[in-house]
């Protein structure tokens, strides 16, 4: 009974802040031909959507994946999926810190993007050493977890060919499909 009230957190988070706050920040805009850091710079109030979507689901993201290296049965895993969630929390950090202004700091936009998609990639990494950490214990019950982020990596590779670009598609995809999963690996380990 005590799993109660973080089961209902972590629903309402996963299910519904995440997913609305994003689609929110994603708008109405041309999902192919434009991402998270051009709508953000569109002005201020949208540079604060930004700031206040990245703390939502970084947030989640970091807290999440922190509560699965605790569930995991080995100590150097535990350690590598901590430091892991470390550095896609700071490169997250730092991509939201930096304005994507190509057009005036080329370098810094540059970076921006690099923290950015480096951030997507250390999180999947960090999952991904969760699932196979936990998978020998039960293969079962932790294959289909783990061919589900597959299938995340592969629609995010897909949404990233289609417009050959990081795309606010790829980016709500992204990020609800990782929240989602992250919500199911978490209850598959606790219940």
């Amino acid at each position: 009974m005590t799993n109660k009230p973080s089961h209902l957190w972590l629903d309402l988070f996963a299910c519904f802040l995440i997913p609305a706050y994003t689609l929110l920040f994603a708008g109405s805009t041309a999902w192919f031909g434009t991402n998270f850091s051009v709508i953000a710079v569109l002005g201020p109030d949208h540079y604060q959507g930004f700031i206040y979507w990245g703390l939502l689901a970084g947030g989640y993201f970091f807290v999440m994946l922190s509560k699965l290296a605790f569930v995991l049965p080995r100590r150097g895993a535990r350690a590598l999926v901590r430091l892991i969630t470390v550095c896609a929390a700071l490169s997250l950090a730092y991509a939201l810190a930096i304005p994507y202004l190509p057009k005036y700091f080329p370098k810094y936009a540059a970076l921006h993007v690099l923290l950015a998609a480096g951030a997507c990639v250390l999180l999947m990494l960090a999952l991904l050493v969760v699932l196979t950490a936990l998978r020998p214990a039960d293969p079962e019950r932790w294959g289909r977890p783990l061919r589900l982020w597959g299938l995340i990596v592969a629609g995010c590779a897909v949404l990233f060919l289609i417009p050959m670009m990081v795309s606010t598609a790829l980016e709500v995809f992204f990020t609800i499909s990782a929240a989602l999963l992250i919500r199911r690996v978490w209850l598959l380990a606790k219940f």
